[in-house]
């Protein structure tokens, strides 16, 4: 759980137990209470002085205050145990930016928390759609070549993924002709690969969640391979 967006959540929760509380404590004492000049002993109210008593009699308007203090506190609690326990673990921004910042650490990658343009080039793309924000971005090199790892949610399901892009130097429309006539380009571990003139993907059916980077990495050889492959063949016939 992300501590960045998990503290706030936790407010929430504190604040609604203390409603309940609160709300608790009012319906038990029935919101009655002595007056400045009395104290209270056990049920009833003594006088300073003449010792005169009367009986601590419930406030009827003090035990609906501590029902509606309640049910607003239960109310509060249950979204604050929903934000901490459940909300916060459904954000693409706090699954595995944890690892992944530190991966990026270690390997002098950059990482950048959520890319609203990354998927811009890629709209034309089923499983990325339109207006589709990248989160826990990892950007580096491999071989020379730009790699980019980052999950995003898919658009007609909100499930969230994994993808991995890797760039071409030099864009070029022959990349695209070459690929996809590749028999097949979906060799493990690629799932679904996409190209265009100046990158290929792969993409995951599933949330990749390795900490380490061989793991990470694994999708980004096979993509530079096949580049590289193209490159080989590309320089042969020429």
């Amino acid at each position: 759980m992300n501590g960045r967006t998990s503290r706030s959540s936790w407010i929430v929760l504190i604040v609604g137990l203390g409603l309940l509380a609160l709300g608790v404590i009012l319906l038990l004492n029935g919101g009655a209470s002595c007056r400045a000049t009395e104290m209270q002993i056990g049920g009833q109210c003594i006088t300073y002085g003449d010792g005169a008593s009367r009986i601590l009699e419930p406030d009827d308007t003090g035990r609906l205050a501590g029902r509606l203090i309640i049910g607003a506190g239960g109310l509060v609690a249950a979204a604050g145990v929903w934000l901490v326990f459940f909300a916060d673990r459904s954000i693409p921004r706090s699954a595995g930016v944890g690892d992944r910042i530190e991966l990026a650490r270690r390997h002098g990658w950059q990482f950048l928390d959520v890319d609203g343009d990354l998927l811009d080039a890629w709209s034309d793309t089923p499983d990325f759609g339109e207006d589709q924000p990248a989160y826990a971005v990892l950007r580096g090199y491999y071989d020379d070549l730009e790699f980019v790892v980052f999950d995003f949610r898919k658009p007609e399901t909100g499930v969230l993924s994994t993808a991995w892009i890797v760039y071409l130097p030099d864009p070029t429309r022959a990349f695209v002709k070459w690929a996809t006539a590749q028999e097949p380009l979906y060799r493990r571990p690629l799932t679904m690969v996409g190209v265009r003139a100046d990158a290929i993907v792969d993409i995951a059916a599933r949330p990749h969640r390795s900490t380490e980077a061989d793991a990470v990495l694994r999708q980004v050889r096979a993509l530079v391979e096949i580049v590289r492959r193209f490159e080989s063949q590309a320089t042969t016939s020429s």
